[in-house]
């Protein structure tokens, strides 16, 4: 391929894996340069999620970073093609015209030919933010890749216009697992005071799937 390279969007540590972990693993077994870039640093996860004081939101989000790090290591993803945007957590809408100049940016560096960003109505607004951010990215940095959307916290029918792509990923889900696994802090209970997964055991397993589905135009 002349030009193969691709971008997951992120909005926070651990959307990747559990999103496109198998796909990722195909695309760099079929020569793709797979880029990841992660736009919050996930650090509200344990205090507003769970309501928990201890660790501080500072400590999580070092401790997301350290995972994201490991997964991708396991999925195979170059360390210089990791980005990590540190915009706070649950307030991605709030620091937009920033993310949006960074996006930008981002894009016309690699000139991705296939993109993956959440699905423009998931349930999570910074899931929703990222979709807005990138979609209007592309069209400024004029670029025209395929674009796959992937659904993290809503698994409603997509909007008409949009036709529904799967990946099989048979192959490369032991891998994925092992990927997934490496985010431990939040598919178990890590911390005193902690009684239950930021991630329940049914939510993971979701994903724990032989294909990964994404809606496109395409």
């Amino acid at each position: 391929m002349v030009n193969s390279r691709m971008i997951v969007f992120a909005p926070h540590p651990d959307d990747e894996t559990l999103a496109c972990g198998g796909t990722m693993l195909r695309k760099i077994q079929e020569g793709f340069d797979v880029h990841v870039v992660v736009m919050t640093d996930g650090r509200h996860s344990h205090d507003v999620t769970l309501g928990l004081a201890e660790p501080s939101p500072e400590t999580i989000a070092e401790i997301r970073a350290t995972e994201f790090s490991e997964a991708t290591r396991v999925l195979g993803v170059n360390l210089s093609n990791l980005l990590l945007l540190g915009f706070e957590d649950g307030k991605l809408r709030e620091q937009m015209s920033e993310a949006r100049e960074r996006t930008v940016r981002i894009l016309r560096e690699v000139r991705p030919v296939e993109i993956y960003v959440p699905y423009r109505d998931d349930a999570n607004e910074d899931h929703r933010t990222t979709y807005e951010i990138v979609a209007g990215s592309v069209r400024e940095a004029d670029l025209l890749p395929k674009m796959y959307e992937y659904s993290v916290w809503n698994g409603k029918i997509p909007r008409p216009g949009l036709k529904v792509f799967v990946m099989d990923i048979h192959g490369e889900l032991g891998r994925k697992m092992e990927a997934i696994s490496k985010y431990k802090s939040q598919i178990s209970t890590c911390f005193p005071k902690q009684e239950k997964a930021v991630l329940s055991e049914e939510f993971v397993n979701m994903f724990r799937s032989e294909s990964e589905v994404f809606y496109t135009k395409q």
